[in-house]
């Protein structure tokens, strides 16, 4: 792993660590990292998404062969209550920042 890719691993797991999502670094290896011969990562946008009475703008992970589309950030009840929905709009916009250059950086060209 080159050093770039590795700092954005390291990033990402930062953010995933403090909202406490394993699930979502987990799928960003799988479908980007190891890319497997089916489905993959192809892009990664904001989109909102209800939760818990709000309106959260959350990373939606878009695939290569257009099935339904993925959310890459798990946000649970207290995060959703009492952290700000511009913060959590930040460290989605982070997200896809990251991982879309993970995409540009992996795939073939």
């Amino acid at each position: 792993m080159n050093n770039e890719i590795k700092y954005i691993m390291d990033e990402l797991g930062v953010i995933y660590g403090f909202y406490q999502d394993k699930f979502s670094l987990k799928r960003i290896k799988s479908y980007i990292l190891s890319m497997p011969e089916g489905k993959k990562i192809v892009n990664v946008s904001a989109g909102k998404v209800p939760m818990y009475n709000h309106q959260v703008d959350l990373p939606i992970a878009e695939f290569d062969d257009h099935s339904d589309s993925v959310g890459l950030l798990q946000v649970n009840h207290t995060m959703v209550n009492n952290r700000s929905a511009e913060d959590i709009a930040a460290d989605t916009q982070r997200v896809i920042e990251l991982v879309n250059r993970l995409i540009k950086m992996i795939s073939p060209k």
